[in-house]
């Protein structure tokens, strides 16, 4: 019996993709995965940004082939797409993140593990080919954050990503569906559903994770310029620009319209990244052209696991690096390095052409 309207995960568009994973997923789970917070605003805006980019690309200038190769946190990275922190896969298919893992080692990528992961991040940091890092909660207590810090180290996480858009546990309270219910059985292997967000989130807290892990911190929801500008005083390498895909302060700016001024305001000093509504390859080399090293994608993982597990997942980010490839191809675009700085403008008003 089949358990799912027949799908295309290399060609389908990736809203009908959602449609049939929510066909295979509870609604409570699909609820969790799919909305964001209140009136659902930023999560629809997110979107919608990057639609508001147009590419602009030069003619006739040889290009034949493209590089996806690139560098993050100073180490050669095969190419630039990361796949985000999002919690629970096992509540999408019984492969859960060890399928999601598995699927970036298999494109030799990035894997953001979250802190609310149903696999233990030992057997994620065993996996061969797989480049880790993990994702942070700010929890009050202290003692058991830095005990988590270094047990993810020793797994092999090579930066910690520190979540600093959450100061309180209102991920799921303010979503709609009247909050979201653990289904029966889930087990968060890191932090088994204890501890406490902390409710004030300061730079000192950031630096004190940075001192325990002894890796490279990594601040995930930076939107305003400034602090990528506090980010880089304080030593820190990277920040990635997030609204946390829309699900904790409705009507926070689009990641696709902030992403310029806080590339600006970094003014090379730091690397910086960007999730949130990314959704096709060609968003990816948007957010590159704009200046990001790196672009973060999870739902549309998700999306593939739930359909296909390990191998959905596999085939989800494949299409995002072919698309990607592709569109660098028609946009004569040689390198994810060497990206003109006009590749990509605003719909309107359209910037003065300078020569």
């Amino acid at each position: 019996m089949e358990r799912r309207p027949p799908v295309d995960l290399e060609h389908d568009p990736i809203a009908d993709l959602e449609e049939a994973a929510a066909a295979v997923l509870t609604a409570n789970v699909h609820g969790y995965y799919a909305t964001g917070a209140r009136d659902q605003r930023t999560l629809r805006e997110n979107e919608a940004a990057w639609g508001a980019w147009w590419f602009r690309p030069r003619r006739l200038t040889g290009v034949h082939k493209v590089s996806l190769a690139t560098s993050l946190l100073g180490r050669p990275a095969t190419h630039p797409i990361i796949v985000a922190p999002s919690a629970g896969h096992r509540m999408a298919h019984p492969d859960g993140e060890l399928g999601t893992a598995r699927a970036v080692a298999a494109h030799g990528g990035t894997l953001i593990l979250s802190t609310s992961s149903n696999v233990p991040i030992e057997e994620i940091g065993a996996i061969p080919g797989l480049t880790l890092w993990f994702q942070l909660y700010p929890f009050a207590d202290m003692d058991f954050t830095d005990a988590l810090i270094r047990r993810a180290v020793r797994a092999g996480a090579q930066a910690i990503v520190l979540t600093v858009d959450v100061t309180s546990e209102a991920d799921s309270h303010t979503l709609p569906l009247g909050g979201f219910r653990t289904p029966p059985g889930t087990i968060w292997a890191l932090h088994g559903g204890a501890g406490h967000i902390l409710p004030h989130l300061t730079w000192d807290y950031a630096k004190h994770v940075a001192d325990v892990g002894g890796v490279p911190v990594i601040l995930k929801g930076i939107l305003h310029p400034d602090d990528a500008v506090e980010a880089a005083d304080q030593g820190f390498p990277a920040v990635v620009v997030s609204n946390h895909g829309g699900r904790t302060l409705d009507a926070a700016i689009p990641t696709a319209i902030a992403l310029p001024d806080v590339v600006a305001a970094a003014a090379g000093r730091i690397e910086v990244y960007v999730d949130s509504g990314i959704r096709r390859g060609g968003d990816v080399l948007k957010a590159l052209g704009l200046g990001a090293q790196a672009a973060l994608v999870a739902r549309p993982i998700l999306w593939g696991l739930a359909l296909e597990g390990t191998a959905g997942a596999t085939a989800i980010l494949g299409r995002l690096l072919r698309e990607l490839s592709e569109d660098m191809a028609f946009a004569d675009v040689a390198d994810v390095r060497a990206i003109p700085s006009d590749l990509v403008v605003p719909a309107r008003p359209l910037p003065p052409l300078t020569r």
